[in-house]
């Protein structure tokens, strides 16, 4: 799978609850997340990473926002 794929893929993984509505804030942080793993990971693992870790990174996300507020991202 290519990078674009990926994203895509992981995306709707991290939607599929309706916690993170499209162009939120938070869906703003997690495309920056996750875009950020799959460069480090490369696509495939880092599909399969927050397959596994979902709500790892959900927390995250709500982590980043609570530091950062709102307007940042």
């Amino acid at each position: 799978m290519n990078k674009f794929q990926a994203m895509a893929q992981i995306m709707a993984i991290l939607c599929e609850d309706g916690s993170l509505p499209k162009g939120s804030d938070k869906y703003k942080i997690a495309r920056k997340l996750v875009s950020s793993r799959i460069e480090r990971l490369g696509p495939d693992a880092a599909y399969n990473n927050v397959k596994m870790n979902k709500n790892a990174l959900l927390e995250q996300i709500e982590e980043v926002q609570r530091f950062w507020g709102l307007d940042r991202f």
